[in-house]
C-alpha cells in the first residue's frame, strides 16, 4: 500500500508483530534495502547498508534505539543515521508510523540515495 498524497511516501513494510522486540528485519520497497527496527522507544527505519562495509544493518544486534553492523561493529543511531564509534558518513532514515498494527514507512526520500538495492553489498 502506497499513499502519496502530498503529505509523504507511506509504504506498508510489516505488521508490529513481524519484527520481534529488540531485532531488525530487511524489506525492500522499490527497489531498495530498508532496514526496520523494533527498539525501546518504537519502530524506526534505515537505509539497510552499513555505511563502512555495506553490512546488512537489520541483522545487528539492536540495544536503545543503536544498531550494531554484524560485520564489523559500527553503532548506528536509528534516530539520525549517525554513526557513533567512527567517523563515517552516517546512513539515511525514514519516519515511521503505526497505524491498525501496521508499520507504514515514509520512503518519499528514496530518490536522493541514487543507489542499487540487490547483489551490492561488500561481504568484507
Amino acid at each position: 500500500m502506497t499513499n502519496r498524497n502530498g503529505q509523504g511516501c507511506w509504504v506498508k513494510v510489516c505488521r508490529e508483530d513481524d519484527i520481534p522486540f529488540l531485532e531488525g528485519r530487511r524489506v525492500e520497497v522499490e527497489g531498495f534495502y530498508i532496514g526496520v527496527f523494533n527498539t525501546e522507544e518504537g519502530f524506526f527505519a534505515a537505509y539497510d547498508v552499513c555505511p563502512h562495509r555495506g553490512g546488512p544493518l537489520s541483522d545487528g544486534d539492536v540495544a536503545g534505539t543503536t544498531v550494531a553492523c554484524p560485520l564489523h561493529g559500527r553503532k548506528i543511531e536509528l534516530k539520525t543515521g549517525e554513526v557513533l564509534n567512527d567517523d563515517l558518513s552516517c546512513t539515511f532514515t525514514f519516519p515511521v508510523r503505526i497505524e491498525d498494527g501496521s508499520v507504514l514507512v515514509d520512503v518519499g526520500a528514496l530518490t536522493a540515495l541514487n543507489a542499487p538495492a540487490r547483489g551490492t553489498e561488500s561481504a568484507a
